[in-house]
């Protein structure tokens, strides 16, 4: 029984070291969404990359003259949870399985399949 009261609380140490090494960091989430995406319904597309250490996104419209307007935005992190810093905060969550980005407000984007242009 004395040796119950030891080993329990040493495997219930290294349960919980092992569940916390398994957990996915907004980092890796981050690393994991770089590159193109765009909007399922039609919204501007737009570019998540690494900068100087900080991840960013830029947005690219087509303006009513025909040219492209680029917006950039920074990435941050509040209480576990990503936003894009556009004035408002916009909610950033990643769909790991089905490779699809969800931002609120703004819907669902998709990995883009082509490049978007600089």
């Amino acid at each position: 029984m004395k040796h119950l009261k030891i080993l329990f609380p040493v495997l219930l140490c290294t349960l919980l070291l092992g569940l916390s090494s398994c957990k996915e960091t907004n980092a890796d989430r981050l690393r994991a969404m770089r590159g193109d995406w765009e909007s399922v319904k039609n919204r501007p597309a737009f570019t998540l990359f690494e900068e100087n250490g900080h991840y960013r996104v830029t947005t690219r419209k087509m303006t009513y003259r025909g040219t492209i307007q680029t917006e950039t935005y920074q990435i941050s992190e509040q209480d576990g949870n990503l936003f894009i810093e556009t004035g408002l905060s916009v909610l950033l969550t990643y769909d790991k399985e089905n490779d699809r980005i969800l931002l609120s407000p703004g819907g669902e984007y998709k990995r883009s399949n082509q490049s978007l242009k600089k």
